[in-house]
């Protein structure tokens, strides 16, 4: 007896699982290359001394990210939030404060600030409301401020029921922020929104009363502050972002509120940033295409690079409050995971490591 051959065709089956095994895989890669290797439920923070790394991601693309280096295994840890929370941070994270035993993440695009426990990074609730948030100061036991890149206010915050408690008019954006004697320092760096002020200027808040007291006028475009030993404010001011005017750098004496001292860099096109200081407090350190240190008692601005910036892309510079030991991040070319580059105090290059995408502001534990 003639048997029907069978019409099922193995070899079409094999090619259609072939075709779905490599489309997972696809996918799967995707995820990895955004977000780090995924692994639901599980941490990959480890506690201990080390330093957190902001990675900003791209604009718009919500592929930000947290990464930890610990200063006890020289090992980084990528993506906490997320391995700890198994959810994407948020568009454009900007910084990083710990409080107590949370730690305070701004991200900027998404108008938020997530919050998690030290222990294992994972999440304790998110505060939304915020327009463009930047950085956030704590100013007493119960409140924080928070400054914003489009709104005219800086926003204040509950710590203790963490909520949004109210707003101090300011009339201007905000960036970085210092306190001093009860005086809040804050950073008028970008005028985008607001065209009829010209962005030189510090605004002096009242802690107590939350209101705008006075100001200082300063370069344009200050993008970073710093208090000393001598409890003098430092100022990196960079000319502006079509270098409109040349960079400065001011030193201002927060109880008289005079400027004391002002260094105007040589090259007009120079756009120095993120302006750090040492352990001891006594010398700064800043990026300007390279890595340039000076004595706060010192007369003249470093003609060159404490430590050459050569192929790298120098973002960000941190400097370990304990040690003076220096990191900078290298952003490569905006688009792929970047790098953290560890220096002694004394320049030497101790350890190159990756990070995230576009990392940034720096903060250690």
């Amino acid at each position: 007896m003639n048997r029907k051959k069978s019409t099922f065709d193995f070899s079409r089956l094999a090619l259609i699982w072939a075709l779905f095994l490599a489309v997972n895989a696809i996918m799967l890669y995707s995820c990895r290359d955004d977000y780090g290797e995924i692994k639901k439920n599980t941490s990959l923070y480890s506690k201990g001394k080390g330093l957190f790394i902001v990675n900003e991601g791209n604009f718009g693309n919500g592929n930000g990210s947290i990464s930890f280096f610990s200063l006890d295994s020289l090992k980084m840890y990528n993506d906490i939030f997320y391995s700890a929370n198994n959810r994407p941070l948020g568009d454009v994270p900007v910084s990083i404060t710990l409080l107590e035993e949370e730690s305070w993440i701004v991200v900027n695009n998404s108008g938020k600030i997530e919050i998690v426990k030290n222990s294992d990074f994972s999440s304790v609730t998110t505060i939304t409301g915020f327009t463009s948030p930047r950085f956030l100061l704590k100013v007493s036991d119960k409140k924080a401020y928070v400054s914003d890149l489009y709104s005219d206010q800086i926003t204040i915050v509950n710590v203790k029921t963490k909520k949004i408690e109210g707003h101090i008019p300011i009339k201007r954006s905000s960036e970085q922020m210092v306190m001093v004697g009860g005086r809040v320092f804050s950073a008028f760096w970008s005028n985008f929104n607001f065209p009829e002020f010209e962005n030189n200027q510090l605004m002096i808040i009242d802690i107590e009363k939350d209101i705008v007291v006075d100001s200082i006028q300063v370069g344009k475009e200050p993008n970073s502050m710093v208090l000393d030993a001598n409890n003098k404010i430092w100022v990196l001011c960079s000319g502006g972002y079509m270098s409109e005017e040349t960079a400065t750098l001011h030193r201002i004496n927060p109880t008289t509120l005079q400027t004391e001292v002002i260094h105007t860099f040589s090259d007009p096109f120079a756009s120095p940033t993120s302006l750090c200081i040492n352990a001891t407090g006594d010398t700064l350190l800043y990026l300007n295409q390279g890595i340039f240190r000076m004595s706060v008692t010192e007369n003249n601005l470093p003609e060159t690079a404490f430590i050459p910036q050569n192929s790298s892309l120098f973002n960000t510079l941190g400097i370990d409050p304990m040690t003076s030991e220096i990191f900078v991040t290298d952003a490569i070319d905006y688009q792929q995971h970047g790098l953290v580059l560890h220096f002694s105090r004394n320049g030497e290059l101790k350890g190159t490591y990756s990070a995230g995408i576009i990392p940034g502001n720096l903060c250690f534990n």
